[in-house]
């Protein structure tokens, strides 16, 4: 039961049922949205270095997730989640960086601020947003969907998407420390002339109640995530390239993205080079896997895997175990 919960999928059985845990809602959930454009490369590192500490002295709590994303185009595209908090109240946290904003005069143009929060039972409630003619969600317009068939329309890109290149790390609460924050900025910055980096804050523990962090010690996941304040994300991708439709790829864009993959993944594991990726969204020839992915948890997960499947029935690409076998999963190694 630990293995398979954090072990990675196809690696210890075929489950038939589970059962979930869940939590209550909170009053509220709503957000935060913001686009904020640079006027030149020195003003970027700017806003990314005031982001940081902002961030680290003001987000840093059970109350906000999601996050944010920027690149080479000198724009911080905020889309931040917050819960427990009125509109109002997420206003009150963001306006310490709207002041230092309007302060820079010329420096940045920004969208406003967009904060919003409503009763936590309607956050899902596709029926309600269809009714609503809501521009956040995608339909499934098939004759026989189901009405509350929908995904959201921020995911869009990601449906089909022909993956480039893909990485992943956890980054480690320590880089939040005074001290540590310049060193963060500069590497986010030069990290984002290589590629499209998001930070998942929801994707990290640090900040967490001490009940949320004592239920995912108890887990196979990577045990970096107990200490990371986010999870950065560095990814590119292209049209679906499904069989019968034409091929949309322009192979060099495609070759050049993913070496700024490896490259932007390469600037920020420098200054955090014990941190772990998450199994489920990471880099499919990571040679690091079975450290990336499990940590000091690995060797455990191998003793569970030879006693329940000791002739490797479940075998996957970077799985648990796999190291035993080729890489079509067939045949083991002597």
């Amino acid at each position: 039961f630990w293995a398979l919960k954090g072990g990675g999928g196809g690696s210890f059985g075929v489950l038939t049922s589970l059962t979930l845990k869940t939590h209550d809602l909170p009053d509220l959930l709503g957000g935060v949205s913001m686009r904020i454009k640079a006027a030149s490369d020195q003003d970027f590192h700017r806003l990314l270095a005031r982001f940081v500490d902002f961030y680290a002295d003001s987000l840093l709590n059970p109350h906000w997730g999601e996050g944010i994303t920027f690149s080479s185009d000198n724009v911080l595209d905020i889309s931040m989640s917050s819960q427990g908090l009125s509109g109002g109240d997420a206003r009150t946290v963001w306006q310490p960086l709207m002041n230092w904003l309007q302060a820079q005069g010329s420096a940045f143009s920004t969208t406003g601020l967009r904060a919003h929060a409503d009763f936590a039972e309607g956050y899902w409630d596709v029926e309600g947003m269809r009714q609503e003619n809501s521009r956040s969600i995608r339909l499934d317009t098939r004759p026989d969907a189901p009405r509350i068939h929908a995904w959201w329309d921020s995911n869009e890109d990601e449906v089909g998407v022909f993956l480039y290149g893909y990485d992943s790390l956890w980054l480690p609460r320590n880089l939040l420390e005074k001290a540590a924050r310049p060193k963060l900025a500069d590497a986010l910055f030069a990290a984002s002339r290589r590629m499209t980096i998001r930070l998942h804050f929801n994707k990290g523990l640090a900040g967490a109640p001490d009940e949320a962090l004592e239920a995912a010690r108890d887990t196979a996941t990577n045990p970096k995530v107990m200490d990371a304040f986010c999870l950065a994300i560095i990814a590119d991708g292209g049209r679906p390239r499904y069989p019968g439709l034409p091929a949309a790829t322009d192979q060099k864009h495609a070759e050049d993205s993913a070496k700024g993959v490896a490259r932007a993944t390469a600037i920020l594991r420098a200054i955090a080079p014990d941190a772990g990726s998450y199994v489920s969204e990471s880099n499919y020839f990571d040679s690091e896997w079975r450290r990336h992915y499990w940590g000091t948890n690995y060797p455990r997960l191998v003793a569970i895997k030879a006693k329940y499947d000791p002739d490797g029935l479940f075998t996957v690409h970077h799985g648990v175990g796999s190291q035993d076998w080729s890489a079509d999963g067939f045949t083991r190694k002597a």
